[in-house]
């Protein structure tokens, strides 16, 4: 009974799970300029003042971080329908972004200055309520997923990886998944070399967790319960 109640009081209070430029729409957001922006455009760089959110109307952008081991890591992919670059900041009170955000498509956004979106904020309950939502869910998936780089190494961060990608994917247990991530970007969100990767995909392949056809991967059930063994038996 305790447990439907809550449901209900979720779904009554969050029944949108972000905020996007749909979410502000009636904000007035006709007085502030659409930007273009050109496929591998960066629109901030990491360390910049937060001083404009923008609202994507069309286009994906990503977010990437350098750190000082060399590495390159991939945060996220936002578009019209789940974001808008620059809310973590002025929501966290943070002067420096915290990713830089290039353009993975061509790109249209409302640039809004960053203290008018915060008063947009403050001021709007159901506003506020989105954010709070966005950031609780945020915590959770990395709380989840943080412990990841630590606990695996290699190649079973890469089964790691494929698991997760065939779940996310997959709608029947006869689909052949194929991984479009190329190895650079693969490597980018496990913090493994391009080499690294080449070398743990050809022992997964000589160990027929994978399917591998002309640089293409491909994983069925058989590949997937093979990967999950494998990682459940370290």
């Amino acid at each position: 009974m305790g447990e439907e109640r809550l449901r209900v009081k979720w779904q009554e209070y969050n029944q949108q799970r972000t905020i996007n430029y749909h979410s502000v729409q009636n904000k007035g957001l006709e007085q502030y300029p659409v930007i273009r922006f050109e496929p591998k455009q960066t629109i901030v760089m990491r360390g910049d003042f937060p001083e404009y959110v923008y609202f994507i109307i069309s286009g994906i952008v990503m977010g990437a971080r350098n750190y000082a081991d060399g590495n390159e890591y991939d945060y996220f992919q936002l578009g019209k329908s789940n974001g808008s670059v620059g809310l973590l900041e002025i929501l966290a009170q943070q002067e420096e972004t915290i990713a830089t955000i290039t353009c993975l498509t061509k790109v249209e956004a409302v640039r809004v200055p960053s203290s008018i979106v915060y008063e947009w904020l403050m001021q709007d309950l159901d506003l506020l309520r989105l954010s709070a939502g966005l950031l609780a869910r945020d915590l959770y998936d990395r709380s989840g997923n943080d412990g990841l780089l630590y606990r695996y190494e290699g190649v079973n961060r890469l089964r790691h990886f494929l698991i997760s990608y065939y779940e996310e994917r997959v709608k029947d247990e006869s689909d052949l998944i194929e991984v479009v991530e190329i190895r650079e970007k693969i490597g980018n969100k496990l913090g493994m070399s391009v080499r690294t990767v080449g070398r743990a995909l050809k022992k997964l392949r000589e160990n027929q967790e994978i399917i591998s056809e002309q640089r293409r991967i491909y994983i069925g059930l058989q590949e997937y319960q093979r990967l999950k063994t494998q990682l459940q038996n370290i």
